[in-house]
């Protein structure tokens, strides 16, 4: 049987500020490209599939913008921290610590939750001059009824104890889609509305600001920061106006099963996938008994819910690629297909993840050290990963 020619293609997980991870490996490979390929061209990558800092990561990717990629996680991230990503009413998003800092601005929250506060102890202060103590009572109290309405009016607008407007000048200033050339690249968010994970390619959304929400909402983590409103993207069956837009990674951490439908229609071409996690596959065990809010929704999303999705998720579809290379070797006429009677290709990967005892830090942290750390251990994870497998000597 002739030789198929290959395409290589790029899944990157979610995982916060542990993608400098990612970049790190990124590096690795792009330095080492000629030597895990054996091809004399630039890195490319012909599918890059994202979701949450994936997505981030991904679309600089795709666009050959990675000297702009190491500059937003060093210059940027690393050297100015978390602010450059979001802000805060409850977090020090300019702290240099290793570890989540909460820094309650009660002015801000008064604000939102009781905007007419000011105004009503402004005339509180001046009452005394022309009431009695008991007519001052009577009217605190009122007021005091008035600020729990408030409240109870206010607190469920309260959707998210962070924003990330910095991110979104970010992708707003840096994306553009007419600098993807050759490679497919792959968004993906879910619809908070109808609970459904969407895999967007960049020429499928319906224009550069959705291109951004998509980016954007990819990226969005639940309860962290507020859903993007509406992505608008383009499908065989028409246009669809996804609603109330979070983080890809509370479907589908990893994107290798979007990649997967693609290359089960590309039958020309074998393609050789590589894998890499924000996430070690084993959540580190912590003492969380008088941890902060922020600290327990990055533990409970990243560190337990994303690395228990991204092992099945991963497992799921090696355990079918290894099936189809064993009947492949035995026979290949023999074919698998999937529930909706495609059939499946099997594919050659390396899977770079974290080490486990290697202690990443908080994904809702950034400073300088833990970026260069974390970039550091990604260029070491993939020195490792293609050590043992390089794709032009299999």
């Amino acid at each position: 049987m002739k030789k198929k020619k290959s395409k290589i293609a790029l899944v990157l997980s979610g995982g916060g500020f542990n993608g400098a991870f990612q970049l790190g490996a990124i590096n690795f490979i792009n330095e080492n490209w000629k030597r895990i390929t054996g091809l004399k061209a630039p890195m490319k990558f012909e599918i890059i599939a994202g979701v949450s800092t994936g997505a981030l990561n991904g679309s600089l990717i795709a666009m050959n913008e990675l000297a702009l990629l190491n500059d937003l996680w060093i210059h940027q991230i690393g050297e100015k921290g978390a602010s450059e990503i979001y802000t805060s009413d409850l977090i020090d998003t300019s702290s240099k610590a290793d570890k989540i800092k909460l820094n309650i601005d009660i002015k801000k929250l008064a604000k939102k939750l009781i905007p007419e506060l000011k105004v009503k102890l402004g005339f509180f202060n001046k009452m005394g001059l022309i009431f009695s103590k008991q007519k001052r009572k009577q009217i605190l109290q009122s007021i005091i009824k008035e600020v729990e309405q408030s409240i109870k009016v206010n607190l469920p607008k309260y959707r998210s104890i962070a924003n990330n407007s910095p991110l979104r000048k970010k992708l707003e200033k840096y994306l553009d889609r007419g600098k993807i050339n050759g490679t497919d690249f792959l968004c993906g968010f879910v619809s908070l509305d109808t609970g459904k994970y969407h895999s967007v390619k960049h020429g499928e959304f319906s224009s550069e600001k959705d291109f951004v929400n998509g980016v954007l909402a990819s990226t969005a983590i639940p309860m962290i920061w507020n859903p993007v409103d509406s992505v608008r993207f383009m499908t065989k069956n028409g246009m669809v106006n996804s609603l109330n837009n979070v983080d890809g990674g509370v479907r589908n951490v990893s994107p290798l099963g979007d990649v997967i439908k693609m290359i089960n229609q590309d039958a020309d071409f074998h393609y050789k996938i590589i894998v890499i996690n924000c996430n070690s596959g084993e959540a580190r065990k912590k003492n969380f008994a008088k941890k902060s809010i922020a600290a327990i929704a990055a533990r409970s999303l990243y560190e337990i819910a994303v690395t228990e999705i991204f092992n099945n998720d991963v497992n799921h579809f090696m355990k079918i690629n290894n099936l189809i290379k064993q009947a492949e070797a035995w026979d290949d006429e023999i074919l698998f297909y999937s529930d909706k009677m495609n059939a499946l290709k099997s594919f050659d990967a390396v899977i770079i993840n974290p080490h486990k005892d290697i202690e990443m830090g908080n994904a809702l942290v950034a400073n300088e050290q833990l970026t260069t750390q974390r970039m550091a251990h990604g260029v070491k994870m993939a020195q490792i990963a293609f050590e043992k497998k390089v794709f032009n000597n299999e």
